[in-house]
């Protein structure tokens, strides 16, 4: 098995892959997933979380400096394995163009590269991986096999909130789509304006990428909020939830 960890600002990611299994274009599949908390140390929590699974490959991608030292004493401890961190001086399948790849967050390398290896079409077609959770990334691959760039927005519990500390008398509330865009009554009118505007945001933006690129885009959806927005908006746009973890195995591939 190999292990995968995306390191987040508040909590960490981590899955087990079987770099062997699954039909797709790529092989592997993940087979376990959890979220763990910051903490001072993480080795009881990994040590439940591998059981008793052998660990022969380590990989990760973090925006928490200290939490990736903590990862790597970790791993080393209940593993016996490397932890390998990746970013954009990593071995890569695509080519960063990005005027400051240095700040971009190596997570959203991970989905673009996960995204490419899977939906791209070398000289036939791009991608566009929409990440979906706390924030909404969109990151763009050309049929060439470059990242240009992205975008990031707000997600929807980000704009809520933006909306109740930044207004006097308006009511945090509950993230479910209601039946008409006009809503009739203050919450109906939140509820709409945070979610059909999100998903005619993204709508929005997915057409101004391909009208701005001149090329076809496979598009591909990630992230807590992913799935939703394929269904609200009916579109044949893939789904793969673990796109960050799967793109960590793909690099941990790739160097090896």
């Amino acid at each position: 098995m190999w292990l995968l960890i995306d390191i987040g600002n508040s909590s960490s990611k981590v899955g087990l892959f079987d770099p062997m299994s699954g039909t797709g274009r790529v092989p592997g599949e993940v087979v376990r997933t959890a979220r763990l908390e910051h903490g001072s140390h993480h080795d009881a929590e990994l040590r439940e979380f591998v059981g008793n699974h052998a660990v022969s490959r380590a990989g990760g991608v973090s925006v928490v400096p200290v939490q990736s030292r903590l990862w790597e004493d970790s791993v080393r401890n209940v593993c016996s394995a490397k932890l390998t961190f990746f970013d954009s001086e990593s071995s890569l399948p695509i080519k960063l163009t990005y005027h400051t790849p240095h700040t971009m967050g190596h997570d959203r390398i991970a989905v673009a590269v996960a995204g490419w290896m899977r939906h791209g079409e070398p000289e036939q077609c791009g991608v566009i991986v929409i990440d979906a959770g706390t924030a909404i990334n969109y990151e763009v691959i050309l049929p060439d096999g470059t990242y240009p760039g992205g975008v990031i927005a707000a997600g929807p519990g980000l704009i809520r909130d933006a909306l109740k500390s930044g207004t006097a008398q308006l009511p945090p509330v509950e993230l479910v789509l209601p039946t008409h865009a006009m809503g009739r009554s203050t919450v109906e009118a939140l509820q709409s304006g945070i979610l059909y505007g999100t998903l005619d945001a993204v709508r929005g933006m997915v057409y101004r990428i391909g009208e701005e690129n001149g090329c076809p885009f496979r598009v591909v959806t990630t992230g807590g909020w992913g799935a939703w927005i394929n269904e609200e908006m009916r579109v044949d746009w893939a789904f793969d939830r673990h796109l960050v973890l799967k793109g960590i195995s793909d690099l941990i591939r790739l160097g090896a």
